[in-house]
């Protein structure tokens, strides 16, 4: 059963601190929904393993989002 109130988001790398953030791409909807955190370290191999870890973290939520028709609830 749908709604027809699903949210139609996309991930995209914060530009002002270490994080992704999981936006809506509807016109007018364009806001943040979520936003992943990670840490970044003096050492770009740490930072690079925190950075890919929060972006499937990031993924994943989004395509919760992108597929709600289809979740257990509906």
């Amino acid at each position: 059963m749908t709604t027809g109130k699903e949210i139609k988001v996309r991930v995209k790398h914060s530009t002002s601190i270490s994080a992704w953030n999981i936006e809506g791409v509807k016109l007018g909807g364009k806001h943040k929904i979520a936003i992943v955190p990670y840490v970044s370290v003096d050492d770009a191999l740490v930072t690079n393993i925190n950075k890919s870890e929060a972006l499937k973290h990031a993924e994943y939520i989004a395509l919760c989002f992108n597929n709600s028709n289809n979740t257990i609830l509906n």
